[in-house]
Parts: C-alpha cells; structure tokens; sequence
C-alpha cells in the first residue's frame, strides 16, 4: 500500500510539470507552424509583378532631349522608379498625406483602419480611408473593383509586399506605379512627360499635383481640367501648411506635356529588341537627326524606292539613324539600315586594304583591266568597257571591277570573308554556298549598319570597333582589320574619288569616300569619311526590284556630300600621302597576267544556243586574254579567217560538238569544247 501510495503522489507531482512543459512547447510550436503556413502560402500564391516589370522605353540624345518613345506592352508610360532618384521633399509629403506611420507598420495601419471603420458606422460614408501605401500598391499591382472582398485581398497582400521587399522595395513600387492622368504611371513618368525633367527635383507645386493626380487620374488631369487640378494642388498645400509646405501665392509649376514624336524609330526598335527599358540615353544628336531627316526628305528617291542613312562618329557612336526617308512606297516603311543589301563596289577597299597588308600589291602596282575567265567566273566592268593597263590606285578611284576580282583571287575569297567576320563585320552569303570571288562586286548580303562599322574601322587606323548607342561611350577594345599603314593608303586612294557631277569642292576638310552599285541596280551606295565622320547612304526599293539608272555615284555620292556638309567639323582623318612610297619594289610595279593566251569566250563545256527555230543561226563572239597577240583561232582544226582590228566571230554551220583552239605569237595555246544548239 505504501508503494502504491508513493507513485500516486509521483503523479500528482509530475502532472503539473507535465502540463507547463506542453504549453511551453504549444508556445514555441505556435509561431514556428504559423510561420511555416505563411511561407508555403507566399510560395504558392506569390503577388503578381507582372505589371511593375513591364517598363517602356524613352530614348534620349545625349543632351537628354526626348527623340522618340515607346510604351510598355500593355500600352503604359511607365519606368522603374527609386527612391534615391527621386525629390525628398516629395516622399515626406506622400507620406504625411498618404501613409504617416509608413516607416512603423508591417503593411497594415490597424489604427487608421480602426478610425475609418468607426467614421463610416458612425456617419453612413466613408470619412477617411485606412489604406496605407502597402495596401495600395498591393491594389496597383492587381487592379480590382473597391469591395470588402478587394480589400481584405489588398490587406493581405500588403503584408506579403513589406515581408517580401521591406518598406523600401514597396515604397519603390509605389513610385513606379503610381497613376498620374492618360497612360502615365510611375512618377519618373510623370515628371518627364508632364514637367520634362527627372523627379529628383520637384517643385513644391509640382510634388503636390503629382500626389494629387494618383488619388484621382481623370478628374485632375491638368490639360483638360486645369482649374480643377490646380484647386486640388492648393487644397493639398493648405492642408499640410503647419508643417512648412505652403503655395506660394498661385500656382508656379509649368507643364511641359510632353507629346512623343518619334525622330528615331530605327533606332528606338534596335535598342527596344536588344531588351532595353527605361529612359535611354542614347548617343543620337537630335540636331544631326533632323537634319538628316530633312535632307532624306527634300531629296527625291530612286524611282518607287527610298533613302537610308547613317551617322557615325571616329569612336563608334552613332549620331544619327534614319532608316527610311517616309516615302509612301511597298516596304519603305521598313528600317533600311537593318536590312541585307548587295554592297556593289563598296567593299573593294577592304579587298585592297588586305593584299596591302599581304604585300602583294601597292597602291601603285600596274594591273591589267582585260577580259579574264576565273575558272566560270568571267567577271565585266559597269560600262562594259576593259581599260587595259591601270595602276590600283586608278582601278579602286575608277572602280574597274576585273581588279579588284583579281586581287581577290590573290587573298583568297575565304580568307577575305574570315577577316571581317572576326572583326564584328558580318556578311551573308547565299544559301549553301561558300565564299567565293563574286564577294568583290556585291555577290553578298550586307547591313548598312555593317559597312558604317568597317569604314569606322578605315576611320581608326584599320582597327574595327562596335558600333554603339550608349552615351557616354565607354572605351572598347577593337579587332584589327588592316594595318596602320594599309589604312593610310587606302584613304589617300579614297581621297581622290572623283567627286559626283556638280560637285566642284568638298569644303575643305578631305573627303574619302567610294561607291557602290549592285547587280541589276537594285542598290546605290556611297560610304566615306569626312574628319571625325563616318557616313553611309543607301538608294533603293525595299523590295529589291531594279531601278533602271540608278549607281552610286549619281544617285547616293551627291546625297553622302550633303550629310557631310551638315556635320561639324571635328579633325581630320589621316590620309597622309607621304606614307605612299613614291618607288615600288621590282614585284610590286606591275603584276603579271596569267601564262598564256585565254579563252574568256565561250567557256568551256558550255552550251551555245545559236539556232533558231527558223533555222537561221547567230555568229558567236570568241574573247581571249593574256599571251602575246596577234592570236589564231581555229574551229574543229581549221582556221578561222578574222581581218586584223576585228572582234573575231564565228557563225556555226550546224549543231552539235566543236573544238575550238587559240594559238598566240609564240605558239602558246588553250582550247575549250563547246555544244552548240
């Protein structure tokens, strides 16, 4: 019994004990399970950001003039927005208007949503409301009709702002979100288009338009309801004026309203596809910008087509970028200077530029201009014209194309589209194909923006950089292209271009430029340097249809002058003539043509079509090159009869298979066999 009696008096002891020790642990367990609901709840139903990431785009010159804007993709001016950018004597009166214990509260003013609910049971309507700026950035957030079911959401959802971003981050989403009138939202927006400056200094005016317009956007929208805006604005002042904010007499800030006309929409779509948002600062001269725009604009375009132009200064910004002139056209309202085109003539430099860094020719090394075959490749000049015996400095001003071909062939096609591209100059072949000689007179695609960059490159010592719309411009390391000296040559060749017809002078600052025209004519391009300036014109259909008559030299050269003309004058490029050695090296005077004679005309293993359905037949043309003339044809081993200073020709008898044979004075040959239909 005495056992017995012992343990029970154990139980008695130990039951209290027991039950303290439970309601401690129920004590700690508590917050501990309740903070663990609250996470899981944050994690699966986390607020939506979605419109406070959505940011527009206003793009800037480098002085900070507005050029052109872009709203966000649900249609709002709306820019991120901090509080260190943003006026303190604006957020201490938000706050004292809107939130006066925001620094103090976790998201919910339990007493200000007590004095709100006791005015509204104790007069029948709302007196004053219990928002704090939590709830109502949980409100702009996701936007809903007012409810006591809305309201309860905004509560719980201010919570989870302040335990997510603290009171900074939800002071920071308010500034970016808040609605000031139109499509505006977000005082960084407000400031800009409404004052047309930054917030970080507001007027008291201005700070207190801002605060009211968020609390009722349409009614107080200053351009349509002026009076009522400013009566708000004093209201506001008066209420606050204890406190040292007074209006002083009447009211003083001055609305900018901005309206976005958009002078760089090429521009703006580049920078808006490369994921830029906000206010951009761009290195654009709003001046160069529309001074270029109005000389694309007063001159008439290539027939059914339009201009493109761009700017670029020695260091690789862009100053100015006008993809299209606005002509009314199929396509023109496309950004040309984005757009793959056939260079024509106007990468001969960089062709050059290389076999000058090679050492395999110099600017004043004898070449031939005669027809020449390059296995199928029989490339022609422009005028259809050979001009026998030139130097390269004559081929590249004159634009000779059988030169440039040949030189070409000399560095090697591949070896030529490599080095651009690993200078950032990028080019677009055709379909399954591989470099090859026809690159020398615009058998590639290329972007305007491209060819700026490689005479940037001729701009900066042969040293390529990227081009860029940032501002200020930050050094960037460049890719060599050619060396210093193969530049230097290249621009004192580029210097004696002759000029377009009408034009007498370049207004003394030198002038390097060349020009270029694709095959069929579908592309004019003129491209040069000018001082400090890089400047590239395009004339053309967007659609690539032929404009009979168009080149560059006559239709882009004369509009390249006038860009140039409106640019300040800002150095000089090198092109020093002293750095042209006046005496060549015995393999550098004359380069020496092919061994042997020819035959450029008809190829080889090709088919002639010489009959017609009538019967009759066409003479076939026979061209030869190289060896020493006078040459001897024959046809299926008899000779041809050809009278001296005769373009020799030949009239087939009949279809089938011929031989045809060239002999020249020395007895050298070639032969090629032919089908004729």
């Amino acid at each position: 019994m005495s056992r017995v009696r012992s343990v029970r008096t154990l139980w008695r002891q130990y039951r209290p004990q027991k039950r303290r020790t439970g309601f401690l642990l129920g004590a700690l367990a508590f917050p501990l399970v309740a903070g663990c609901g609250l996470w899981g709840a944050d994690r699966l139903f986390p607020p939506d950001m979605h419109r406070a990431q959505q940011q527009a785009l206003l793009l800037q010159d480098r002085r900070g003039e507005i050029i052109d804007g872009r709203v966000s993709v649900d249609g709002a001016w709306r820019f991120a927005t901090e509080r260190a950018n943003t006026d303190p004597r604006y957020l201490a009166l938000l706050l004292r208007i809107e939130d006066r214990r925001f620094w103090q509260h976790p998201g919910i003013d339990a007493p200000a949503l007590a004095r709100a609910f006791f005015q509204l049971v104790t007069r029948g309507h709302v007196v004053s409301g219990g928002s704090t700026l939590a709830m109502q950035t949980a409100r702009l957030l996701e936007p809903h009709r007012h409810s006591l079911r809305g309201k309860m959401q905004d509560m719980a959802r201010a919570l989870q702002l302040e335990w997510r971003y603290g009171r900074k981050g939800v002071l920071d989403l308010y500034l970016t979100l808040a609605p000031e009138s139109r499509n505006i939202e977000g005082i960084r927006a407000a400031s800009l288009l409404w004052f047309g400056h930054e917030p970080l200094h507001l007027s008291e005016e201005e700070s207190a338009l801002l605060i009211a317009m968020a609390r009722h956007p349409h009614a107080l929208r200053p351009d349509r309801h002026p009076e009522a805006a400013r009566a708000a604005v004093a209201r506001l002042l008066d209420a606050v004026s204890d406190t040292g904010w007074s209006r002083r007499g009447a009211m003083s800030y001055a609305l900018h309203v901005e309206r976005i006309v958009h002078e760089a929409p090429g521009a703006l779509t580049w920078q808006w596809r490369e994921g830029q948002r906000g206010v951009y600062r761009s290195s654009l001269d709003r001046r160069l910008q529309t001074g270029l725009a109005e000389i694309l604009r007063e001159t008439p375009p290539p027939a059914g087509g339009t201009w493109a132009a761009l700017v670029v200064r020695r260091d690789g910004s862009i100053a100015a970028w006008q993809g299209h002139a606005g002509n009314g056209c199929a396509g023109c309202a496309g950004d040309m200077i984005t757009s793959w085109r056939s260079p024509g003539s106007a990468l001969k430099p960089a062709i050059y530029g290389m076999a000058f860094q090679l050492g395999l020719l110099a600017p004043d090394t004898l070449m031939q201009d005669r027809a020449t075959r390059f296995g199928f490749y029989a490339p022609r000049n422009y005028d259809r014209i050979f001009h026998g015996t030139t130097t390269v400095r004559t081929a590249l001003q004159r634009s000779y194309n059988l030169p440039a071909v040949r030189a070409l062939d000399m560095i090697g096609a591949g070896y030529f589209a490599g080095t651009l591209d690993a200078a950032g100059i990028v080019l677009k072949l055709p379909a399954n194909t591989s470099p090859s000689l026809a690159l020398a007179l615009g058998g590639v695609g290329i972007r305007p923006l491209d060819l700026a960059r490689l005479y940037t490159a001729f701009a900066n010592g042969g040293v390529s950089r990227p081009l860029t719309l940032d501002w200020p411009v930050e050094p960037r390391p460049g890719t060599p292209l050619i060396g210093a000296r193969a530049n230097r040559q290249i621009l004192s060749i580029l210097s004696g271009t002759p000029l377009p017809r009408g034009r007498a002078d370049t207004g003394g600052l030198r002038v390097a430029f060349k020009t270029g025209t694709s095959y069929g004519q579908r592309d004019a391009w003129a491209a040069g340097l000018r001082g400090d300036w890089v400047a590239v014109v395009w004339g053309g259909r967007p659609d690539g249809t032929a404009v009979p008559g168009i080149t560059g030299l006559t239709t882009s050269a004369p509009v390249l002058m006038r860009v140039f003309d409106i640019l300040p004058e800002e150095g000089e490029a090198t092109v020093d003539d002293a750095f042209v050695p006046t005496r060549l090296s015995p393999a550098l005077q004359k380069l020496e043509g092919r061994m042997g004679p020819q035959i450029v005309q008809p190829a080889n293993g090709g088919i002639v079509e010489s009959f017609a359905d009538d019967g009759s037949a066409t003479p076939l043309g026979l061209v030869a090159t190289g060896g020493v003339e006078p040459y001897r044809w024959l046809i299926n081993g008899v000779p041809l009869d050809t009278p001296v200073g005769i373009t020799p020709s030949w009239k087939p008898d009949g279809p089938g298979f011929v031989h045809i044979a060239l002999v020249d004075a020395t007895g050298a040959g070639s032969a090629v066999d032919i089908r004729v239909r």
